[in-house]
């Protein structure tokens, strides 16, 4: 039997049923005791769940009458696990199988044989789903009750009331729909109410305002309407007011002023409307409040300077106006203060840069005019100053970072003058800068570029003078980004311009610059994608070596007066796409290789002395390729009145040249490609050397479907040319009733669209405009008004997916580089490239951009390993604050409090990445049965490591990385960093997880060489 094996039943038994099972077992008892009937109710509580785990293993009769037999004092089923009695009755108190993957219900039988001794009862962080069981309503004596993080779903049932008792009631992180408890009201001695974090609708009841002990309250993250009322003034013990993330329609109640005993008030993104309530000034001791992302407007209240405990503001995002009070300066305790995003005005008070605690300070696009306070950072608490796209003036405070602690300083877009203080440059916790747009003077401070920790660097339009760049700015250990353009600095290029191990980008462009281009040398620019040098006077040769800048995407050297000749190998590189080497005095004919460059998107080399190329066409080349020498042709022909207009001009006429196909050719009918028939028609994103007709042909050919994506599924096609790309065909409304075609299950609904002539798609939208070497490049798209095309180019590698898992259609190739090979540097590598593909879409695209559907089948590899982030089928520009329709993305990866805001915002994607990271880390899928039922590998993984240490790491890790015997222990001290970093990323808050700007610096600092020491430094910068 299940009670004496200690095995579970697969489904709860009727309550006759359990008793004749269990009758048995009580025979066995001495005839001189009474029924052992907390025995009975524990053993029908287990009957009722499943355990798959074995977590109840132990409770079984046989175990009890063992234990019995040693004549014990305290009952035997008083030792089990999470059984709590009494000490003096031996009564059952207190049931704890809280993170046991326990599913199932609670039996009537049981809740009926506990009901008059069990005050407590937990039961979160398990699998249960379903109806929420009402049996736990005959547990009249229950005072704490904890259902939190399960899947109940349904309403929640009629019956609270009956727990008179209750102190606690923590039902967070379910699925519960309709409106909130009734007969929550009657709970008078709750002090505890947690419902967030479900699908509740409708508004707060009134009643909620009897709870006159309650002390925390939290209702956020649910889809709550309608007004918030006067009512929950009245709950004069809390202490705790948490309502955010749902969709008043409602000012903020004045009466919420008479909460005095409230620490912590969270409205933020709940559609509350009007003016900020003054008599929120008398909550004295209020330490946060949160109203970020609402519609509230008018002025801040100065009678809010009386928030004396007050550590956290944050009022931003809103329709603020007028002037910041100076009375927020006697807030003496106050750590971050958050306006930015609102219609301020006026100065910054003085008063503000005199707050002792202030670590962040976030004023940005505003209106506000005048000097920032000269005291500001002389506390030596800051962290954190971003007053960007605003209309300050005056020096840049010299004492910001008088503590050391300043990790970014973002002041862009203002009229700040004078010279920059030399105190920047020797503060070493710095690693972000951006004072671009200002009016700053004088010279660059020599010191930036012995900052460790420095990685971004932006001192562009400015009026910054003389002295040249500082030679360790170019030979930065770490600076990745470095953007002088737009000063008139003067002077030559370093020699030792290119030797900054870790610089992407170099632009100085109208920089005064004289001299020649420095030599790239063997080792220099190994990671530099973008450089500018446009407008100066440089003169001499482009450097022949430039072909050692493997990762160069763009090169922009216009207007100069560069002699010589073209290089060849700058036609070789791999990823180049843009080339502006125009109004300069270059000689010689353009090198051919840029003929068959696929890469090129723009090439420029008008109004220099360039030899007419030969385009005369011979051989095999279609009309295509003909077309594309003729556009490289032109582009050199400096003649009188070939302007870049004329190129531009020929190159939009060779791509309709080369789109159009005949009507009636290359038929698409097959049901394998599933694609309607022609006549086609292409827009190109680059030059290519074949029409969509040879596209619509390959596909129909090939019938090699290599993969579906959120958005389309993906075929390889090899071209007439013998090139090789990748061709996404665009899910259909149609298609869906093709039930013949080999096609995966149609997608979600908000993935659907009838007309992709007229969307032109999502993808297209965002893809065709992004330029990054870890982000996969669409070369352009086809559609014949039925069905459309999308033109990548192909990954031979396969995907992430297939080389971590081995299946899919790119598991083929996976084989050749089996994971069992796939070492801790290949890893790493393929993790900070995903990084840095999605650091660009938050930080550099304007707007930002969130991916939301990150995950191993959407990370191609190039034929070097080097990874791409793909699919943008889902993909969103962040203008705003505005809930999606539906759920985006895919199970495993999406972020928890995404799948109730449906709000678009990058902390979605950081979680994303945090489980992909974990499945590199790992070699485990985010969703496996050995997890248990409702667990992910964030669970398993957060369960294995609590104990901390060495050890909890190597449990987790997959054994083909961490047990190579090629790796160091060094190189395992960087996998637990890494897996500590993807930790932080899968923060349950999004508050807790880092910016990818930040997730690339730590898993850079993470590689070998970085001490664990020097990371924990390094994240305890984070805010």
């Amino acid at each position: 039997m299940a009670a004496a094996t200690g095995t579970s039943s697969p489904s709860p038994l009727p309550l006759h049923g359990g008793l004749l099972l269990l009758l048995p077992l009580l025979a066995i008892t001495t005839a001189a005791s009474s029924a052992p009937l907390p025995l009975l109710a524990l053993l029908s509580l287990k009957l009722s769940l499943r355990d798959p785990a074995g977590a109840l293993r132990p409770w079984t009769y046989a175990a009890a009458a063992s234990a019995g037999a040693t004549r014990s004092l305290a009952p035997p089923w008083c030792a089990w696990p999470g059984v709590s009695c009494d000490a003096a009755t031996g009564d059952i108190v207190g049931i704890d199988l809280s993170r046991r993957n326990l599913s199932g219900t609670v039996s009537a039988t049981a809740a009926r044989l506990l009901a008059p001794t069990l005050t407590a009862l937990n039961l979160s962080a398990n699998a249960f789903a379903g109806e929420f069981p009402p049996a736990v309503f005959q547990l009249r004596r229950l005072e704490v009750l904890d259902v939190s993080h399960n899947f109940f779903n349904g309403t929640f049932p009629d019956g609270i009331a009956m727990l008179g008792a209750l102190t606690a009631l923590d039902a967070f992180s379910n699925c519960f729909v309709g409106a909130l408890p009734r007969g929550l009201g009657e709970l008078r001695r709750l002090e505890r109410l947690n419902l967030g974090g479900s699908y509740f609708n409708g508004s707060i009841p009134a009643e909620v305002g009897q709870l006159s002990r309650l002390r925390f309250l939290h209702l956020s993250g649910n889809a709550l309407t309608g007004r918030l009322l006067p009512e929950l003034g009245e709950l004069a013990s809390l202490e705790h007011l948490e309502i955010g993330y749902n969709a008043y329609d409602s000012h903020i109640p004045p009466e919420l002023g008479n909460l005095t005993q409230l620490r912590y008030l969270d409205i933020a993104v709940a559609n509350v409307t009007g003016p900020l309530p003054p008599e929120l000034g008398e909550l004295a001791r209020l330490e946060a409040l949160f109203l970020f992302k609402n519609r509230l407007a008018g002025a801040i209240p100065p009678q809010w300077s009386r928030l004396r405990a007050l550590q956290v503001l944050d009022l931003s995002d809103n329709l603020l106006a007028g002037a910041i009070p100076a009375g927020l300066g006697d807030l003496g305790n106050l750590t971050t203060l958050n306006l930015m995003s609102n219609f301020l005005s006026g100065t910054v008070p003085p008063s503000i840069g005199a707050l002792p605690s202030l670590e962040v300070l976030q004023l940005w696009n505003n209106s506000l005019t005048g000097r920032l306070p000269e005291s500001l950072g002389a506390s030596g608490r800051l962290v954190r100053v971003d007053v960007s796209t605003n209309s300050l003036s005056g020096p840049i405070p010299a004492g910001m970072c008088s503590g050391n602690r300043l990790a970014r300083l973002i002041l862009f877009d203002n009229r700040f003058d004078s010279a920059i203080p030399a105190s920047l440059a020797g503060c070493s916790s710095l690693w972000r800068v951006r004072l671009a747009s200002n009016r700053l003077s004088g010279t660059i401070p020599a010191g930036f570029g012995a900052i460790r920790n420095l990685t971004y660097l932006d001192l562009s339009s400015n009026s910054l003078t003389g002295g040249g760049i500082p030679a360790d700015l170019v030979t930065s250990p770490s600076l990745e980004y470095l953007n002088i353009s737009g000063n008139p600095v003067g002077g030559a290029l370093p020699n030792v311009s290119w030797q900054a191990p870790k610089l992407q980008v170099f632009a100085a462009s109208k920089c005064a610059l004289d001299g020649e281009v420095p030599a790239f040398g063997a080792t220099g620019c190994s990671n530099l994608y973008r450089l500018e040098l446009a407008g100066n006077d440089l003169t001499g040769a482009i450097p022949d070596d430039i072909g050692v800048c493997k990762r160069l995407v763009s090169l922009r050297l216009q207007h100069n007066q560069l002699t010589g000749e073209i290089p060849a190998e700058l036609a070789g590189l791999p990823s180049i796409t843009e080339v502006d080497l125009s109004w300069n005095a270059l000689t010689g004919a353009v090198p051919p290789g840029f003929a068959n460059c696929t890469t090129l998107e723009t090439f420029d080399v008008s109004f220099n002395h360039l030899a007419p190329a030969d385009s005369r066409g011979g051989g095999e080349g279609s009309s295509a390729r003909h077309n594309a020498a003729m556009w490289v042709s032109a582009a050199a022909v400096a003649v009188a009145g070939m302007t870049v207009l004329a190129v531009t001009a020929r190159w939009l006429q060779w791509r309709d040249d080369g789109a159009a196909a005949p009507e009636g050719s290359g038929g698409m009918g097959g049901a394998r490609a599933n694609v309607v028939a022609g006549p086609w028609r292409m827009t190109a994103f680059q030059k290519l050397s074949f029409t969509a007709d040879d596209v619509a042909r390959c596909v129909e050919g090939s019938g090699g479907i290599v993969g579906a994506g959120s958005s389309g599924t993906v075929y390889r096609a090899k071209m007439p040319n013998g090139e090789v790309i990748a061709v996404k065909k665009l899910w259909q409304a149609a298609a869906q009733k093709e039930a013949a075609a080999p096609e995966p299950p149609p997608p979600r609904k908000d993935q659907v669209d009838g007309d992709g002539g007229k969307r032109v798609l999502a993808e297209v939208e965002v893809l065709g405009h992004l330029r990054h070497r870890n982000i996969v490049r669409l070369l352009g798209w086809c559609t014949n008004g039925e069905a459309t095309l999308l033109l990548y180019e192909y990954m031979p590698n396969g995907s992430l997916e297939d080389l971590l898992h081995g299946v899919g259609a790119g598991a083929a190739a996976a084989r050749a580089k089996p994971k069992a090979r796939l070492g801790w540097d290949a890893r790493h590598r393929i993790a900070v490239g995903v990084a840095q593909g999605v650091s660009y879409l938050h930080h550099d695209c304007r707007p930002a951009v969130a991916h939301r559907d990150l995950k191993p089948s959407n990370i191609l590899l190039d034929a070097d390993m080097e990874a791409r982030v793909a699919d943008f089928g889902v993909a969103k520009a962040l203008r705003g604050a505005a809930p999606m329709s539906a759920v985006a993305g895919s199970c495993g990866y999406i972020a928890p409090e995404y799948t109730y805001t449906l709000r678009v915002d990058e902390k979605s994607d950081v979680y994303s990445f945090g489980v992909v990271l974990l499945e590199i880390l790992t070699g485990r899928r985010p969703v496996e049965a050995e997890y248990g039922e409702g667990s992910s590998i964030v669970d398993w993984v957060r369960r294995k490591v609590a104990g901390g240490g060495d050890g909890g790491a190597r449990d987790v890790m997959d054994a083909a990385a961490w047990a190579d015997r090629r790796q160091s222990g060094e190189a395992r001290e960087e996998m637990a960093l890494a897996l500590q970093v993807a930790l932080l990323c899968t923060s349950r808050s999004p508050q807790e997880r880092p910016s990818m700007r930040e997730v690339v610096s730590m898993l850079q600092e993470a590689k070998r060489g970085r001490k664990l020491a020097a990371n924990k430094e390094a994240q305890t910068k984070i805010i």
